[in-house]
């Protein structure tokens, strides 16, 4: 369930807004050509909203990951994608995963003064997230 929530925070909150690549052959999509050689900007973070593959995007429903293997997808562009899929994904998941175990289990926090959270265009906390933390 910790690599479910991992993935979910990872894609509402998107590191990376796109993937930069270059078309090795002519492409065709909705009518239109894209010449082979030309660089296309692939933008995840539209990729990580769509309804059509993320029922009800916006939430916060780390469930999703634990349904079908979301993974193996052609859509999971969390750590890149395809060939050029980020070395340290594996590595990444578990430091946040050991830093999330220690974080939960260890102590207790709680937010402090008033933080501002959006979700649009990406969820972010402008002037920060301010917590309390101590230990259990």
């Amino acid at each position: 369930f910790t690599r479910a929530v991992i993935f979910e925070t990872l894609r509402l909150a998107t590191v990376v807004n796109g993937l930069l690549r270059k078309t090795t052959q002519d492409v065709e999509m909705n009518g239109y050509v894209i010449p082979k050689g030309w660089r296309i900007y692939v933008y995840t973070r539209e990729i990580n909203y769509d309804p059509f593959l993320y029922p009800d995007p916006m939430t916060f429903n780390p469930w999703r990951w634990l349904e079908k293997n979301m993974e193996s997808h052609p859509h999971f562009m969390l750590f890149g994608g395809g060939s050029r899929m980020c070395p340290g994904k594996e590595v990444g998941t578990v430091e946040i995963a050991t830093f999330l175990h220690y974080f939960v289990t260890q102590y207790r926090w709680e937010e402090e003064g008033n933080n501002t959270i959006l979700k649009f265009p990406r969820v972010e906390a402008p002037n920060g997230l301010h917590i309390r933390v101590q230990d259990y």
